[in-house]
């Protein structure tokens, strides 16, 4: 029996999508180390085959494989430390992010697997800082430099061709709302708008990208609506529903129910407006948030009249 290598499956992959290597291993590793990848002759760490297969659109699960006792181990503090962000939990999160970074000061190996590392760290310390109530100027200037640690010609709004690792679409994402947030509006729009067509223009599989679309499309929505451009909001709320649904992502949907009722209540619809928040607050509900599905009520009366 034949055996298929990952290098063989990174080649043939790149090849069928018309992806040159300059392409795929753009802010990764260099051209030749590809190459070698490719040949069979160079047996990549984790991260740099983390980022390649996610640029390729391979499903997610199939590099989730340890090469030695230091990946391991530090797969499992990012594991750890996301999961903290993920639950608000920033004392903890300050703790791994630490460990984290005594890990790489101390390691000697490649600096090509270590930039991986840093810009993971370095965008979870932004989080951190930014909880601690550092301003949103500095929080955009340092989310500019960790993506600039692998894409160095970003020009702060442009995605251009490139390819897209799943965790540069999540600081890319950040740096949309710090935009937004500093009343740069056009460029968080625009920067989003490209996020969600390269999501929606190219193969790519797994847990992380199916959570990560339709958060773009909230936050896409939420700010059109804000923005008066109701219409358009409407059918980024649909697609975002409609692709909650079919893969089951209940984090954002309620969020894009509330979204729905927005519009529809801004265009005058009140009475299907009455339907979606009462939707939206019953899912809230049903996952526990019940706090969110409060303020879903209390948005509803102050801002169009509608109670709940």
């Amino acid at each position: 029996m034949a055996y298929y290598t990952i290098g063989e499956l990174i080649r043939d992959t790149r090849e069928r999508r018309h992806y040159s290597q300059e392409e795929l291993c753009y802010g990764i590793c260099t051209a030749s180390t590809l190459s070698r990848i490719e040949n069979g002759l160079q047996t990549p760490g984790k991260k740099i085959l983390e980022g390649l297969l996610q640029r390729l659109g391979i499903v997610d699960r199939i590099y989730n494989v340890f090469l030695n006792r230091q990946e391991r181990e530090g797969y499992e503090l990012e594991q750890q430390l996301t999961s903290c962000l993920g639950n608000r939990d920033f004392e903890q999160a300050e703790r791994l992010a630490a460990s984290i970074e005594a890990r790489i000061q101390g390691h000697r190996g490649n600096s090509v697997h270590l930039k991986m590392e840093k810009q993971y760290l370095a965008f979870a310390k932004v989080l951190i800082e930014k909880e601690k109530g550092k301003k949103a100027e500095w929080v955009l200037k340092e989310l500019l430099h960790t993506i600039h640690m692998t894409m160095p010609d970003f020009d702060g709004i442009h995605i251009r061709s490139r390819l897209l690792t799943y965790h540069e679409i999540t600081i890319l994402n950040n740096i949309g709302c710090a935009y937004y947030n500093l009343g740069r509006v056009l460029e968080g729009i625009q920067l989003l708008y490209g996020l969600k067509e390269y999501i929606e223009s190219h193969t790519l599989h797994g847990d992380e990208i199916s959570d990560k679309y339709p958060m773009i499309l909230q936050n896409l929505s939420s700010w059109l609506g804000r923005e008066g451009m109701h219409k358009d909001a409407l059918k980024l709320c649909q697609a975002g529903i409609d692709y909650c649904i079919e893969y089951g992502k209940l984090h954002t949907f309620p969020m894009l129910l509330c979204n729905k009722a927005c519009a529809l209540a801004a265009l005058e619809q009140y009475d299907v407006a009455l339907e979606f928040f009462g939707q939206s607050i019953a899912v809230f509900q049903a996952i526990n948030q019940h706090e969110c599905a409060e303020q879903v009520k209390k948005y509803a009366m102050i801002h169009y009249g509608i109670l709940i």
